[in-house]
């Protein structure tokens, strides 16, 4: 007996060590395949900034400086440089994003996602940083080498500065993925809208360009959003809204007059190869004096998802929307008057009968939003100003009023940032938080190169006839507005709006919290506070639900049916529900789907 259990003891021993050694050599191979090689650069250590009140600066580089409602950033010199620039004088406001990150992380996500999500995303992207150019590799080693890393665990702040830029490519991978579909509502991850309108269509025939860029994450990237001015060494300035640390482009002009913004979309096909877009956008604007440019520099790369361009050329007048998915391309130009707009849906004949698209019309706002931007656009010459009355719209097509915050709007009070831009004359102006309803701060490009004394003689010979007659006239109240102001007609809703977003969150957290009563009295507060909107309808029928009363819950999906038809996961569960008791309400969808 005493020799069996020895064996099996001697058998135990040498399972374990094979074990111990298996795991040692399936941990080595695997972080061997996700290995990251550091850039074959020296990062410079750069002298200690200048501090002038809200203004900090590097001697002989660039500057951060704090505006009326806005940060904004010039930034100078080499790739890595810039890089460690980003860092030095940016790192403060970095550091908030970052804590407000990983908290969010901690809270939202069950101990083993913690584990295994890190893995897999380094598996699945594994790939990717090798799309990255070469130069931006160097600008973001830059960056993570001169940053005070408090949360280098579990990924470097290398490799975590790449997953930032690609946060747009994996969150719209997860909408498009059927594995998750269901738990991912679409009607959230992207809702933003954009036009273009030149020649008759504009005043004084300037290219006019604005969008909504509806992503919702932290309020900061609304309050603290910044303006970066990039002057990389041997590359075109690109002037780009988005927040701190964010080194690429989701709406941006460059000098010679080329304007890119972003919408998600969501198609058919699969890439994990890809550049993430963000940063592949500011690479093409650091090159493109062109649409061709764009439309060339566009093809030589298959992203991660699928994206819609508004790309603009203020010297030409002319803009299109380039579609791009992961293994396909179209294009459609202006109509016959010069206008053009976007949403989040593919209209080229190279997506026709897309699955993944039709799945976001249904579950989405894109038609509803697309067709009123048509109208507006349609309406009258744009301006600027009559830019910025659209992007703070609030109604359906045809002018039905809606609740504020309903989805189906084209400014449904989510916007991280608004923007219209004069593209001809290199002018752009930009949202004030919150959201749409502050004012609009106008940003001259070239007078910001000026400023900085970087020469413009080369984009100011490129400008389009006639482009910025205002800085040669005598009249000193010549020239654009330097801001559009805060939207004093929507100050109670605002208020009212904000309320009712409290009380739903509180809501949630009642009801994540097995509290499914308190939650039902915050849904009540909620629908009181701003009264016929969507939020609150739901919340009251899924805590019903949790209650297990049956009547209430009923009455509450059909309520929020009616109130916001066919959008999202909330319309998926509440028409799920009322099928199985056979009362499901007729309602009228905006976009007529």
């Amino acid at each position: 007996m005493g020799e069996r259990m020895d064996r099996v003891k001697v058998h135990l021993k040498r399972a374990a060590i094979g074990f111990v050694v298996a795991f040692v050599v399936l941990q080595a191979g695997f972080w061997w395949m996700v290995r990251l090689p550091a850039p074959d650069v020296d990062v410079p250590v750069l002298p200690a900034p200048i501090i002038d009140g809200d203004r900090i600066s590097r001697p002989g580089g660039g500057f951060l400086e704090r505006r009326d409602g806005y940060w904004f950033f010039l930034h100078r010199g080499d790739a890595v440089t810039l890089g460690a620039e980003h860092a030095q004088l940016g790192e403060f406001l970095i550091q908030r994003t970052e804590d407000l990150m990983f908290a969010e992380f901690d809270e939202s996500m069950p101990a083993l996602a913690k584990v295994f999500v890190p893995p897999y995303l380094l598996w699945k992207y594994r790939a990717m940083p090798g799309q990255i150019p070469v130069h931006q590799q160097e600008e973001l080693w830059g960056f993570s080498a001169s940053y005070a890393d408090r949360h280098s665990f579990p990924l470097s702040a290398y490799r975590r500065g790449i997953y930032y830029h690609a946060l747009h490519d994996m969150i719209q991978s997860l909408v498009d993925s059927p594995h998750v579909a269901d738990h991912v509502d679409a009607s959230q991850a992207g809702a933003c809208t954009a036009f273009a309108a030149s020649g008759e269509s504009s005043e004084g025939g300037r290219l006019i360009a604005g969008r909504n860029f509806d992503f919702e994450v932290f309020p900061t990237f609304d309050a603290d959003k910044v303006v970066h001015l990039y002057v990389r060494d041997g590359a075109i300035p690109v002037l780009s809204v988005t927040w701190m640390a964010m080194a690429g482009v989701v709406t941006g002009m460059n000098a010679d007059g080329i304007w890119i913004s972003i919408n998600a979309a969501a198609t058919e096909g699969r890439n994990t190869q890809g550049p993430p877009v963000s940063l592949w956008i500011r690479d093409i604007l650091e090159q493109a004096r062109s649409i061709e440019d764009v439309r060339r520099l566009m093809r030589a790369s298959d992203p991660i998802v699928s994206d819609i361009y508004l790309v603009g050329d203020g010297t030409t007048g002319e803009a299109v929307v380039i579609e791009r998915g992961q293994t396909r391309m179209g294009e459609r130009s202006m109509d016959a008057k010069g206008r053009i707009v976007a949403a989040n849906h593919m209209l080229t004949p190279e997506f026709a009968g897309d699955t993944d698209d039709a799945n976001l019309r249904q579950r989405s706002s894109t038609m509803s939003r697309h067709m009123r931007m048509r109208e507006l656009v349609d309406m009258a010459p744009l301006s600027p100003s009559r830019g910025v009355e659209i992007l703070r719209d609030k109604k359906a097509p045809g002018g039905e009023a809606l609740v504020p915050g309903n989805r189906n709007a084209i400014d449904a009070v989510i916007a991280t940032h608004s923007a219209v831009a004069d593209v001809t004359d290199r002018l752009l102006w930009v949202s004030i938080a919150p959201h749409t309803v502050g004012r609009y701060e106008r940003i001259d490009l070239l007078a910001e190169l000026d400023a900085a004394g970087i020469d413009t003689e080369e984009w100011r010979a490129g400008l389009a006839e006639g482009a910025r007659a205002w800085e040669h006239s005598d009249d000193p109240e010549a020239g654009p507005p330097t801001e559009f102001y805060f939207d004093h007609t929507f100050l109670s809703d605002l208020g009212d709006l904000e309320r009712q977003r409290s009380y739903l969150g509180d809501a949630k957290a009642y009801l994540g919290n097995g509290e499914a009563a308190k939650a039902l009295d915050m849904a009540h507060r909620a629908d009181a506070a701003l009264p016929g909107a969507p939020g609150p309808a739901l919340m009251k029928a899924d805590a019903c639900v949790a209650l297990e009363d049956e009547a209430c819950a009923t009455e509450a999906y059909t309520e929020y049916l009616q109130r916001i038809p066919g959008l999202g996961l909330g319309t998926k569960r509440a028409t799920a529900w009322l099928e199985k008791r056979g009362a499901v309400p007729t309602v009228k969808r905006p976009d007529g789907l």
